[in-house]
């Protein structure tokens, strides 16, 4: 199967902006969300009791808000590595530096072997028209992970 993008004009922030003020970029389109519950139902096809898998998920919810609250990286197996990004506004001198200006984290995530592969040998398939609308500047159209 192949990942379908559309092609959407955005503004050209290259060097080349003076001669092309927009340009063409790929945007992913999704066809449907893949809820919980059908994961459940699908894990269970493999012999595993749904409740069971849930129960496992929400204590895996549990534990990594702990363990990324410690500040620790937490690694889930082949699937992946999680951590917290951090960012702050900028101070002049140490002395000068509060913790408030420290932003709410985000979490990071790397994927394992298996997702960089499966990265690696995605294929892409043109979907749609061209959408000629720009889209204003800090507007971010991929999942967040909270």
């Amino acid at each position: 199967m192949s990942v379908k993008y559309r092609l959407v004009k955005r503004m050209n922030l290259g060097k080349d902006q003076e001669e092309n003020p927009e340009k063409l970029y790929a945007q992913a389109v999704y066809s449907d969300l893949v809820g919980f519950e059908e994961l459940l139902g699908q894990i269970s096809e493999a012999g595993i009791p749904s409740n069971q898998v849930k129960g496992v998920a929400d204590r895996m919810n549990h534990l990594f808000k702990k363990h990324l609250a410690a500040g620790r990286r937490v690694q889930f197996g082949e699937f992946g590595n999680f951590r917290y990004g951090v960012g702050s506004t900028g101070a002049v001198t140490e002395e000068g530096f509060e913790t408030s200006m420290i932003k709410t984290p985000r979490i990071v995530f790397t994927p394992g072997s298996a997702l960089r592969k499966a990265r690696k040998e995605t294929d892409f398939k043109k979907a749609g028209v061209v959408t000629t609308e720009s889209k204003p500047r800090g507007e971010d159209d991929r999942p967040v992970i909270e």
